[in-house]
């Protein structure tokens, strides 16, 4: 019988932790691995995030019985609500295993605040429930159901067509862009490579840090051929668990965005590419890490391979991520002339012509040991899901003399301003690009994005950027919770007066804490 060119070929990643094991079989290495405790040391167990009101879509392939969603009285699982989307289910393991992580309550689960999950078969997802690829090319993607803000893929497919393959790729593309939907989707363990949902330009893929997966570039006919995947790495032992890590991570960098007092009400902190590029620019990068740039000659410090070819930005780190989004938004300028200085970690989300620049201007007072900047946008897919209209942007780091010119610090220049890394990111097939610098030297620098390509529309883009922390913390952060805001006021004015050992409400550190000290507060405001 001839195959129906509709019927995805599915597959289950291999889950190398048996469902019963999968309460305790890493206990206690998740929040340790992921950065959890790290946070937790940061601003204390109580204020953690735990994914609360963020909504998840889990998709799942079938086993014989036609089953795919997870054990609903699992004790990992109590007060959730579960949404079956296609139909009546019995107990698929796979979606367990991958569930416990996502929003588990067990050791392995680091958001199990999320209760809310909408279960799909991945079959209808693609075809009829969701993705809609059955449909005629003028039928959109469904909106997602509820308030889905993340859909987890733990598998992979082919039609075994690439122009069903692709279709399927451009309507997730699209349903990114138009919903701010994020894709968090998992990586072939071994053997041969799957293009869904991994190829998607505007989704997340994700590998395993030890590194056993699929990293094949993205191959032709596909679009965008040559780009590197996946873009991060989770710690554990197979793609399906390390991608439900990275969905329960992304739900916390969400609720944070909407919650912290630097975020929240901000339209753009919840966006997809804000996210997204929280989420990468906190990949923690391991020993053996590189994206290949030039070490010497005139090309010093410059890559056209943004990300590591097998682990991308690294091991997700959900302290690393949590720093850059809760430093806000900070606005960048056409030019780099009497710019205010950005935070140590922060992002903005901006708008750029082809043949446009925007600029950010940083200021370090130390040797810089770790610097990570991460520029993103997404391709749109144009009419009819036919083809996509591909924008190309570049990242460079520039020094700034006495005057604020730019002086390029490639080449020989920059041998004794940084150690080792890139600080020219310069993909043509990428719509990711990255500097990682080790040892910057201090001194006034200058970020560049800028954009040449034919594709012509305006394009948004997101850039987050981490610099080691300041000594001390951060300046005029009085309760140490990584803000200056009204508690830090309230706790100034609680420790009034003459004061000796640990104070930090004495900011200007003169013995009393007064007017003078108030004042310092508000400027860091």
């Amino acid at each position: 019988m001839e195959k129906d060119p509709l019927r995805p070929l599915l597959y289950l990643p291999p889950v190398f932790l048996a469902l019963i094991a999968a309460t305790d079989a890493i206990a206690g290495g998740v929040a340790a691995n992921t950065g959890l405790d790290d946070l937790a040391a940061r601003i204390g167990e109580e204020n953690l995030p735990t994914g609360a009101g963020v909504e998840v879509g889990q998709v799942e392939t079938v086993n014989d019985d036609g089953d795919y969603g997870p054990d609903t009285t699992h004790a990992n699982f109590p007060d959730k609500t579960f949404n079956m989307m296609s139909g009546a289910t019995g107990v698929l393991n796979h979606a367990s295993t991958v569930g416990f992580r996502i929003y588990g309550t067990s050791q392995v689960g680091i958001a199990p605040g999320i209760d809310t999950i909408y279960c799909y078969n991945a079959e209808e997802w693609l075809l009829y429930s969701y993705l809609r690829v059955a449909s005629s090319s003028s039928t959109f993607p469904y909106e997602p159901p509820g308030e889905v803000a993340i859909f987890n893929n733990s598998w992979v497919a082919t039609f075994g067509d690439d122009n069903y393959d692709k279709i399927a790729l451009r309507r997730a593309d699209w349903a990114v862009g138009a919903d701010d939907v994020m894709m968090i989707s998992g990586m072939p363990n071994s053997g041969d490579p799957y293009p869904l949902m991994v190829y998607m330009f505007n989704g997340v893929s994700v590998g395993i840090d030890g590194g056993g997966h699929v990293s094949d570039p993205v191959p032709a006919p596909f679009d965008g051929a040559g780009r590197q995947i996946p873009l991060i790495v989770g710690p554990q032992n197979s793609t399906s668990n390390a991608t439900g890590i990275v969905s329960a991570a992304t739900a916390l960098l969400i609720e944070t965005a909407r919650t912290h007092p630097n975020t929240s009400g901000n339209f753009f902190s919840t966006l997809s590419e804000t996210i997204k590029v929280t989420l990468l620019a906190g990949g923690l990068h391991e020993v053996g890490w590189t994206n290949n740039p030039a070490t010497g000659g005139a090309n010093r410090g410059r890559t056209s391979q943004p990300i590591d070819d097998i682990y991308g930005v690294g091991t997700v780190n959900v302290d690393r991520s949590w720093q850059v989004m809760t430093g806000g938004q900070h606005g960048g300028d056409s030019s780099p002339d009497s710019m205010p200085v950005a935070p140590y970690a922060a992002w903005d989300v901006a708008s750029l012509l082809n043949g446009g620049s925007r600029f950010y201007k940083f200021s370090t007072q130390d040797v810089s040991d770790e610097v990570s900047i991460l520029l993103l946008w997404h391709q749109k897919v144009n009419t009819g899901f036919s083809s996509y209209s591909m924008a190309d942007l570049d990242l460079q780091l520039w020094g700034l003399d006495d005057k604020e010119n730019l002086v390029d610090i490639t080449g020989d220049a920059g041998i004794d301003v940084f150690d080792s890394g890139n600080v020219v990111s310069e993909s043509n097939v990428d719509n990711v690009e990255h500097l990682y610098i080790r040892d910057l030297a201090p001194g006034e620098y200058a970020l560049e994005v800028s954009r040449d390509d034919s594709a012509g529309s305006t394009r948004i883009f997101g850039v987050a950027w981490l610099f080691p922390e300041p000594a001390g913390g951060v300046p005029g952060d009085v309760n140490g919770d990584g803000v200056v805001n009204v508690n830090d006021l309230l706790a100034l004015i609680s420790a009034w007066g003459p004061c000796s050992g640990d104070c930090p409400a004495d900011i200007n550190g003169d013995g009393t804490v007064n007017v003078q000290d108030l004042l310092e507060l508000l400027s860091l405001w």
